[in-house]
């Protein structure tokens, strides 16, 4: 029967009640929803928006805060790098501004000419402990190369990784002395080459120049360097690395030590002219020492003389004549300076422009490169692929490293099955015992059972591990059976002497031969080591103080009437225990269940202490470490991951539960 009739609802104060009642609990709502909110959104950001504290991720709708997304993920999270591709001073990824100043016309000739460029490296590879889109696919392609066999991978690429999580693209910055691409890294190379032309990132030297040698010079302040060399610029945009050397003194000097000794050689081109200074550093360095042999034999050639040894124009692939060539241009006396070209991005984009147009290069240098443009067309031509992979991206990492990570996820099922399984048998049965056969010791036992409440889980942990690593089980099996030989046997010879008398005497012989006889007839070892097991997971907790509170207390609600029935009609214990008490108690073992489940699933220190090896740990153990040395977006991912399967259960137990808020009894 309802509290408020039909006709006082009609009443004008009672519907205010009830609208001040629904407001408190829509507030309330709020204030548990809000938090979740943030905890979602930010599993879904990166460094370009953590700080930005909103209930969604403002890139769903805001096409600017998508670009700085975008910029962040494409140029490897590299701040650096993209203030030098963009030109500008950039102190965080939120100031990133819309690009302007570059025509349609321009655009749409780089974007036709950055399918030839060959000077440029992949984006989206790398992260600060973040796997953005093309680091995820190259380590799946290698993955499936080797169908997992991490052995195999690491024998063919010379690596000692331990596992597949740790497969990163490797660093793409053009060395001054780089390996020969072969292995590991012709692999990314081919890996790249395949992928869209839009995640390829074209260098900008001029960037490149400002930011790694003017600014340290001269400072940010355009009116040092044009005290220091006489000109009048605005900005230091204004500026260019140029083509040749020039023939000013400050400027000429500024050029010469940025490009020998900065400047990745794989942007230099020597004119044909120093072939004859090339072969007099080779025959006059103590390299050689003069003598060709010693060349030949390094290179496999023939020559009879330095003279014949030609001077390559561009940098060589080879690695013994890639030092020769990079030192004889470092040597400013042995290269002259007006013999060194630079050929850039910039340069071979100058010549395309220049051919289309008809007219000499001289005539449109310099001719800036919209690489901040392009970057903006390309992610707003593919707004849709991004937002999606920007909101997934910290999921996927998540998935990939537990499913990369031996059998988390397996021995996760197999732990919290057997932990829920052995909480429904043993905790009942406990309980079952107390409630039916009323013990004149169960109350001092149910308080035993609670004072283990007033324990904390890390108290435990050190004896329950030494526990473990020494378990006695021989000892014990040896101790119950002498105990059940000894109880028999006296019952037997002894009728006279009371049950106590032979529980005792019985007690002390099982004592005595588990401690005393099995270390003997074991040569001192009656114990073993259950770690690395899942009995080290599930046998600590199998027996709960609490739940057999719980459930005794449900248990001596059940009506009585049911049991001297089911004594009439002969039923056993098993049968009562079974059929009645366990059917009749499926509320209160789902709330146990959803307990059991609860504890065994989020434990990862002591299954971490317990679980010494690798291929037994859990799902929590691997989350756990993974959120050690990861970005704070993927530990909110993984988290809300971890979160997916402990409402899905609840979900499950909820109908259950609240189904048995009523205790059924016999009509």
């Amino acid at each position: 029967m309802p509290i408020i009739s039909k006709i006082g609802n009609r009443s004008i104060k009672v519907r205010l009640v009830y609208g001040a009642m629904y407001f408190v609990l829509i507030t309330c709502a709020i204030t548990m929803l809000y938090p979740l909110m943030l905890m979602l959104s930010g599993s879904v950001k990166s460094q370009a928006d953590i700080m930005n504290i909103s209930p969604w991720p403002t890139y769903w709708f805001d096409d600017l805060a998508l670009f700085q997304k975008y910029v962040e993920s494409k140029y490897n999270v590299d701040i650096f790098d993209i203030e030098q591709t963009f030109h500008e001073n950039i102190p965080s990824y939120s100031k990133i501004a819309r690009p302007t100043g570059s025509d349609s016309e321009t655009l749409t000739a780089y974007l036709a000419w950055r399918e030839q460029c060959s000077l440029w490296t992949l984006g989206h590879a790398r992260g600060a402990s973040m796997l953005p889109e093309n680091g995820r696919a190259f380590r799946n392609v290698l993955y499936q190369r080797f169908n997992g066999d991490l052995h195999a991978f690491n024998t063919e690429m010379a690596k000692p990784l331990k596992s597949w999580s740790d497969v990163w693209a490797p660093e793409q910055g053009v060395f001054r002395y780089p390996r020969v691409r072969k292995g590991f890294v012709k692999a990314f190379r081919n890996f790249a080459e395949k992928q869209p032309i839009r995640d390829r990132i074209i260098s900008n030297l001029d960037g490149r120049f400002w930011k790694k040698y003017l600014i340290p010079e001269y400072t940010r302040d355009i009116e040092v360097y044009n005290r220091k060399h006489g000109t009048n610029y605005a900005t230091y945009d204004n500026i260019r690395l140029s083509r040749y050397v020039p023939k000013k003194g400050l400027q000429r000097k500024d050029w010469e030590v940025f490009v020998r000794e900065i400047l990745q050689f794989q942007f230099i081109r020597l004119s044909p002219s120093l072939e004859k200074q090339f072969q007099q550093f080779l025959a006059g360095g103590e390299q050689y020492a003069g003598d060709i042999g010693h060349y030949n034999i390094k290179f496999g050639r023939s020559y009879t003389s330095f003279d014949d040894v030609p001077l390559p124009e561009s940098f060589p692939d080879d690695r013994a004549a890639a030092i020769d060539w990079s030192k004889f241009i470092e040597n400013r006396e042995a290269c002259p300076a007006e013999g060194i070209e630079v050929h850039g991005p910039r340069q071979e984009f100058e010549e395309y422009i220049a051919k289309q147009r008809g007219v000499s290069v001289e005539e449109i240098s310099p001719f800036f490169l919209p690489l901040a443009a392009a970057d903006w067309y390309d992610c707003m031509s593919h707004k849709g692929h991004y937002r999606w992979e920007l909101t997934t991206r910290n999921y996927k990492q998540v998935f990939d490293y537990l499913l990369l990570h031996g059998k988390g996820i397996q021995n996760t099922v197999i732990y919290c099955v057997l932990a829920i399984g052995l909480a429904l048998l043993v905790n009942p049965v406990a309980a079952y015992a107390l409630s039916r056969y009323k013990p004149p010791s169960q109350y001092k036992i149910l308080l035993l059972c609670m004072a283990t409440m007033a324990f904390p889980a890390a108290v435990t942990m050190i004896p329950a591990f030494l526990l473990l690593k020494r378990f006695p089980l021989w000892s014990l099996a040896g101790g119950i059976v002498g105990f059940a030989l000894a109880f028999w046997l006296l019952g037997k010879l002894f009728k006279k002497l009371g049950e106590w008398v032979h529980f005792i005497l019985a007690l002390v012989i099982g004592i005595s031969v588990g401690i005393w006889l099995v270390p003997i007839v074991t040569l001192g070892k009656p114990s073993i080591s259950l770690l690395n097991t899942f009995a080290a997971l599930v046998l600590p907790g199998m027996a709960n103080g609490y739940s057999i509170f719980l459930l005794k207390g449900f248990f001596d609600s059940l009506p009585r009437e049911l049991y001297e029935a089911a004594d009439i009609d002969g039923a056993n214990e098993w049968t009562k225990f079974w059929a009645f008490t366990m059917n009749l108690s499926k509320p209160i073992l789902a709330v146990i269940a959803l307990g059991a489940f609860t504890t065994a699933y989020s434990q990862f220190m002591m299954a971490l202490i317990i679980i010494p090896d690798q291929d037994m740990w859990t799902m929590m153990v691997w989350i756990f470490q993974l959120q050690s040395n990861t970005h704070q977006s993927v530990v909110n991912a993984s988290l809300v991951i971890g979160a997916v399967p402990t409402f899905l259960i609840f979900l499950f137990c909820q109908g259950i539960i609240m189904r048995g808020i009523i205790v059924p009894t016999e009509k």
